[in-house]
C-alpha cells in the first residue's frame, strides 16, 4: 500500500497528562501460580516429543529406503508383502514383527538393517518412557494438590472468596481436609473453583476484595525511571461499605406497607408541569431483574425513563399544590388534606397516592440516595430517624448495629469475617422482618470491599513517560474515533437534530427532543448496531448502519476500511513466523486524517496497561489492554479508600484545566442509585439533575433537565448543549463504572452530548488475513514504538482443542495438551476468551465477576482465563470451562511474561496494571 498524505488541514492537538494514576497489583504473588506448575511432567512430555519427532524423521527415511527395496522385488509378492508390512508400521510408529525383520533381513544391506534395529530400539525406549508418565504424572498431581491446599489458606485469598463466593468458602474446608487419593465429582468441582480464584489474584488485575489492590500512584519529575514501585511488604487496608441495593430492597418494603408509607415524607418528582389538559413529567422506572444463580451478587434492576402524560383533575391538582414545591409532606398528611368528603374517602385517597409513587411522579427524599454521599448507608438511617416515628427509629437503631459490624469487617480475622457477614444478614433479615413479615430476602452479596497496599508507593518519572512513551500513545490517538462505539452515536445526534429541526436550529425542550429522539430514531438505531456486529467470530469489516445517509459515517467506514488494508500489506511483506508487526507513523497519520473532522473540543482517554521490563537502562514496553473514558472516570470509583482529600482535589483542579473556555462540566448521575458502582466523590462543580435523582448540592450549582436547550453550531458543524440560566455550553461528564450503554434513555442522550469514548481497538478487523473454520490461525504481535497496540494471538475453533476423551489416562491428555502447544506455536503462558463477545467494564470486575466461578458461567459471559500449558491444574480449568465454548476461542500472549514483571517485592514477583490519562485539547492552526 502506498500511503498518501491528505490535504486536510488538522487542529493542534495539545495533550495534558494528570499527575496521577492508580496502580493495581494482583494479591497473591505470581510466583503462587507457578507453584503449581508440572516441571517433571513437562520434562517428560518433552522427552516423548522429542523422541517421537526423532522417530518420524528416522522413519521418513527407512520408508524412503524400503521403497525403493519393494520395488526391486517385484517377483517375490512374499517379500514384497513384509517389506510393505514393515514399512507400514515404522511410518506409524509401530514395532516391526521381528520375524518378518528376520525374513527380509538377507535383501537388506547392512546400514538398512542396523538403522531398522536402531529404530526398534529406540521405539521400544519410547515406550517405556510412555509407560513412566503415568506413575510420574499422578505423583507430580498428588504432590501439586497439597501445594494448592497450602495456598488455600491464604489469608488475603481467603478473604476474596469469601466475599465473591460464599458457597465455595462454605465447602472448600471438605476439599481442604480431604485424605489423599482420587478425587470425587463435588472435590473437583471445588477444585476448579479454588484454582480460577488462586489464578485471578496472582495473575490478573480485577479489583475485588482483597483479590487486586488498587493504590495511587504520582507521576512527578525526577523519579528516574519509568515506574519506581514499593509495594510496602505487600499489607493491605481496605474500606467496606453495605451493598445499597439493599437499601432499595427496603425501601420497597416500606412504600408496600400501608402504616409505614404513611409515615413517609413525598414530594412531587423535578421537572413535572402542565401541559393542557395533562401533567407532563420524566417516569424513572426500574425493571426488576433476574437471577437463578445462587452465587451471583445480587439482581440488578433496569432503569428506564420515558416522558409520560396523566390526565389533569381536581385531586391531581390539590396534590401538586400541597408536595409540587413546597417542602416534603407525609404521605398520611397530605391523605388527610385532600380527603375532604365522602366522594374522597380516605382510604381511596390513599390508594390515589400510592400510585402516583408507582408511576414516579411522587418521590420519597428520605428514602433517595445520593451517589456523592460518602455513607449512604448512614444517611439512610438518619433520614429513618428523622421520621421521628417509633417503627423508623427502632428500624434506624437495627440498622445502626449491621453499620458497626460493617465498620469492625477490615479488622477482623477470616472466622471473624465470616461471623460479621452472619451478623449482618441476621441484621438485615430482622429490619426486614420489622417492616413485612414475609420471609425475608437478602442478596448474596451483603457488603463491597475494596483494598489498597497500606504502605506501598508507585511514582512514574514525568520527564520519561513524556519523551519516550507518551508520544507513542498520542499518534496512536489518532485512530481511536475509527474504534470508539460512542463516535457514531454522537454523530447520529446530531444528523437526526438537523433532519428534525433544521440545520443551525435551536430547541429549547431537551426533555422533548430526548424523548422523540429515543423514541423515533435512537432506540431501533441502538437495537441495529447491535445487530450489525455480524455472527459472532465474523472478523468481516461491515459498513455501518447509516439511514440518516451521513457522510461522516460513511467516512468512518473508509478510514477504518484504510487502516485495515495498511495492516494486510504490512502482514503481507512479514516473513513466514514473524511474531510481531510493526506500525508505521505514517498509516496511523493518514488513517487518522481520513477521519471525518467531528470538532471535538477534547479528546479525553484512560489507558489500562502494563509495562514489561526490558532489562536494566531501557525504557519498559507499555502494553495497552484498554482504551477508555478520561476525565478522571477511572479514579472515581475508588476515592473513598483515599480519604486524605488530596486524590480529590487533584481530580478537581485537572478537571478544571481541562474545561474548554465557555463551557461547563457537569456531572450527570446515572440514572442507578442502587448500585456501588456509581458511588464516588464530587469532583465537578455543576450536576445535571434529572427527575428521580437526589441532588444535596446548591441549588446554584444544580442543572435540571428544564434549564437545558439545544443548539445547532453550524460554524463548529456540531450539536451544542446550553444552559438558559448559566449562558454556557453544558458537556455532560458520567463518572459511575456502568456501561454507557447500559443507562436509562435520557442518560444516554445525554452521554451521546459528553465526550465519553470507548475505543474497542482491534487492527485485525477488516484484514485479509485468513480467519480459520475449524483449525487456528495465528496472528503476530501489532507494536507501534514502545507501545504494545495489540498482543500476539490464535484463533480456533473449540473442537481443534485437544479436549479430554473419556477414561483418558491424565498423563496422556497432558502430553496430548503439550504436543498441541508445540504443534502449534503457542507460548507457555496465554489468555483465553470467547471471540466476538461485547466489551466489559469495570462494572464486570466489581459486580458480575464478583461471585460466578467460571465454572458456573456460560463461557461467552467469562473474563479472559490464565492458562499455563505447564500446569496440569491450569489445564484442567481450561478443559472444563472450553466445553462450555459454541464460538471461536482466541489464545492471547502473557505479556508482560513472567520474567519481565515489574512489580516486585523482595524475591515475589506480582503482576500489575496502570490506569493513566491523557487528554487532548484541540485548537485550530
Amino acid at each position: 500500500m502506498t500511503i498518501t498524505e491528505s490535504k486536510r488541514t488538522e487542529p493542534v492537538v495539545d495533550w495534558h497528562q494528570p499527575p496521577a494514576f492508580l496502580l493495581r497489583v494482583g494479591g497473591l504473588p505470581f510466583d503462587a501460580a507457578v507453584s503449581l506448575r508440572s516441571p517433571r511432567a513437562c520434562a517428560w512430555a518433552e522427552e516423548i516429543l522429542d523422541a517421537e519427532r526423532d522417530l518420524r524423521l528416522r522413519a521418513e527415511r527407512i520408508s524412503d529406503t524400503l521403497g525403493h527395496a519393494v520395488a526391486r522385488h517385484r517377483e517375490n509378492q512374499a517379500l514384497r508383502r513384509d517389506l510393505v508390512n514393515i514399512r507400514r508400521d515404522v511410518f506409524n510408529l509401530r514395532v516391526p514383527d521381528a520375524t518378518a525383520r528376520d525374513r527380509v533381513a538377507a535383501t537388506l544391506d547392512p546400514p538398512t538393517r542396523q538403522e531398522i534395529d536402531a529404530w526398534c530400539a529406540a521405539r521400544n525406549r519410547y515406550a517405556a518412557l510412555q509407560e513412566a508418565g503415568a506413575a510420574l504424572a499422578g505423583a507430580e498431581v498428588a504432590e501439586g494438590r497439597e501445594v494448592l491446599r497450602a495456598l488455600a489458606v491464604d489469608p488475603t485469598l481467603r478473604a476474596g472468596i469469601l466475599l465473591s463466593s460464599p458457597s465455595l468458602d462454605r465447602y472448600l474446608p471438605t476439599y481442604l481436609n480431604a485424605t489423599p487419593g482420587p478425587l470425587g465429582k463435588r472435590a473437583r468441582r471445588i477444585e476448579r473453583s479454588l484454582l480460577e480464584y488462586l489464578y485471578r489474584a496472582s495473575a490478573k488485575t480485577s479489583p475485588f476484595s482483597t483479590l487486586t489492590t488498587v493504590t495511587l500512584g504520582r507521576i512527578e519529575p525526577g523519579a528516574g525511571q519509568a515506574l519506581r514501585l514499593d509495594l510496602g511488604g505487600g499489607n493491605q487496608r481496605s474500606k467496606v461499605r453495605l451493598n445499597i441495593g439493599i437499601l432499595s430492597q427496603l425501601s420497597t418494603l416500606l412504600l408496600a406497607d400501608q402504616a409505614m408509607s404513611a409515615d413517609l415524607p413525598v414530594l412531587a418528582t423535578a421537572g413535572w408541569e402542565v401541559s393542557g389538559e395533562r401533567i407532563r413529567y420524566l417516569r424513572r422506572r426500574a425493571l426488576a431483574g433476574r437471577n437463578d444463580d445462587e452465587d451471583a451478587p445480587m439482581a440488578m434492576d433496569t432503569v428506564r425513563e420515558s416522558l409520560f402524560y396523566l390526565p389533569s383533575g381536581q385531586l391531581l391538582a390539590e396534590v401538586l399544590d400541597l408536595v409540587g414545591d413546597g417542602p416534603p409532606r407525609r404521605l398520611g398528611e397530605v391523605a388527610d388534606r385532600v380527603a375532604t368528603g365522602p366522594e374522597r374517602p380516605r382510604d381511596e385517597v390513599e390508594r390515589f397516592l400510592r400510585h402516583l409513587i408507582r408511576v414516579g411522579l411522587l418521590v420519597v427524599p428520605n428514602l433517595q440516595i445520593d451517589i456523592h454521599d460518602p455513607d449512604p448507608f448512614a444517611s439512610y438511617r438518619a433520614g429513618m430517624a428523622a421520621l421521628d416515628r417509633p417503627w423508623a427509629s427502632e428500624l434506624a437503631e437495627r440498622l445502626d448495629g449491621v453499620a458497626a459490624t460493617i465498620r469492625s469487617y477490615p479488622s477482623r480475622g477470616l472466622a471473624g469475617r465470616r461471623a460479621a457477614l452472619d451478623e449482618i444478614r441476621d441484621g438485615l433479615q430482622d429490619a426486614q422482618q420489622r417492616i413485612a413479615p414475609a420471609p425475608p430476602q437478602v442478596p448474596r452479596t451483603l457488603v463491597y470491599e475494596d483494598a489498597t497496599l497500606d504502605r506501598g508507593q508507585a511514582v512514574a518519572d514525568r520527564d520519561v513517560w513524556r519523551d519516550r512513551l507518551q508520544p507513542d500513545l498520542e499518534d496512536l490517538a489518532q485512530v481511536f474515533p475509527l474504534f470508539n462505539m460512542m463516535l457514531p452515536r454522537r454523530l447520529v445526534t446530531k444528523g437526526f437534530f438537523r433532519a428534525r429541526y433544521g440545520t443551525g436550529a435551536r430547541h429549547d425542550d431537551f426533555l422533548t427532543f430526548a424523548h422523540e429522539f429515543q423514541r423515533d430514531f435512537f432506540d431501533s438505531y441502538s437495537k441495529g448496531l447491535m445487530r450489525w456486529r455480524g455472527p459472532a467470530g465474523s472478523d468481516r469489516l461491515r459498513r455501518q448502519r447509516n439511514p440518516l445517509r451521513m457522510p461522516e459515517i460513511d467516512a468512518l467506514d473508509d478510514a477504518k476500511r484504510y487502516l485495515a488494508e495498511g495492516v494486510s500489506d504490512l502482514h503481507a511483506a512479514l516473513p513466514p513466523g514473524a511474531e510481531e508487526l510493526e506500525l508505521p507513523a505514517g498509516l496511523l497519520r493518514e488513517a487518522g486524517a481520513r477521519t471525518p473532522a467531528t470538532p471535538s473540543l477534547l479528546e479525553p482517554w484512560s489507558f489500562f496497561l502494563q509495562l514489561a521490563d526490558r532489562g536494566p537502562g531501557e525504557v519498559p514496553l507499555a502494553v495497552l489492554n484498554r482504551v477508555y473514558s478520561g476525565l478522571t472516570l477511572l479514579f472515581s470509583r475508588f476515592t473513598h479508600l483515599f480519604t486524605d482529600g488530596s486524590l480529590d482535589s487533584t481530580l478537581r483542579r485537572t478537571l478544571l484545566e481541562l474545561q474548554p473556555k465557555g463551557a461547563v462540566f457537569a456531572e450527570l448521575q446515572g440514572g442507578y442509585a442502587a448500585s456501588n458502582l456509581n458511588l464516588h466523590s464530587a469532583v465537578l462543580p455543576y450536576e445535571l439533575v434529572c427527575p428521580g435523582d437526589r441532588s444535596r448540592r446548591d441549588p446554584e450549582a444544580q442543572i435540571p433537565m428544564e434549564d437545558l436547550f439545544l443548539v445547532d453550531d453550524r460554524e463548529q458543524d456540531r450539536l451544542v448543549l446550553r444552559s438558559k440560566r448559566l449562558g454556557v455550553e453544558v458537556i455532560p461528564v458520567y463518572l459511575g463504572f456502568l456501561m454507557p450503554m447500559a443507562l436509562p434513555e435520557v442518560q444516554q442522550v445525554l452521554l451521546n452530548l459528553s465526550y465519553t469514548g470507548m475505543a474497542m481497538l482491534d487492527l485485525w478487523i477488516g484484514t485479509q488475513v485468513p480467519v480459520p473454520d475449524r483449525t487456528i490461525a495465528g496472528y503476530p504481535r501489532i507494536r507501534y514504538g514502545n507501545v504494545v497496540v495489540q498482543r500476539r494471538m490464535w484463533k480456533m475453533h473449540p473442537s481443534y482443542l485437544p479436549l479430554r476423551e473419556p477414561r483418558q489416562p491424565d498423563h496422556e491428555w497432558f502430553l496430548a495438551w503439550r504436543r498441541w502447544q508445540r504443534d502449534n506455536g503457542v507460548p507457555s503462558r496465554v489468555f483465553v476468551n470467547p471471540y466476538g463477545g461485547m466489551p466489559t467494564s469495570d462494572a464486570a470486575d466489581a459486580d458480575v465477576d464478583a461471585g460466578q466461578p467460571a465454572t458456573r458461567r456460560r463461557f461467552g459471559d467469562y473474563k479472559p482465563l490464565y492458562t499455563d500449558f505447564e500446569s496440569h491444574f491450569s489445564l484442567s480449568l481450561l478443559d472444563s470451562v472450553i466445553r462450555q465454548a459454541d464460538q471461536r476461542l482466541i489464545m492471547t500472549e502473557m505479556l508482560p511474561d513472567e520474567n519481565q514483571l515489574v512489580a516486585r517485592d523482595g524475591a515475589a514477583r506480582y503482576v500489575s496494571e496502570l490506569t493513566m490519562e491523557l487528554a487532548g485539547v484541540r485548537r485550530n492552526r
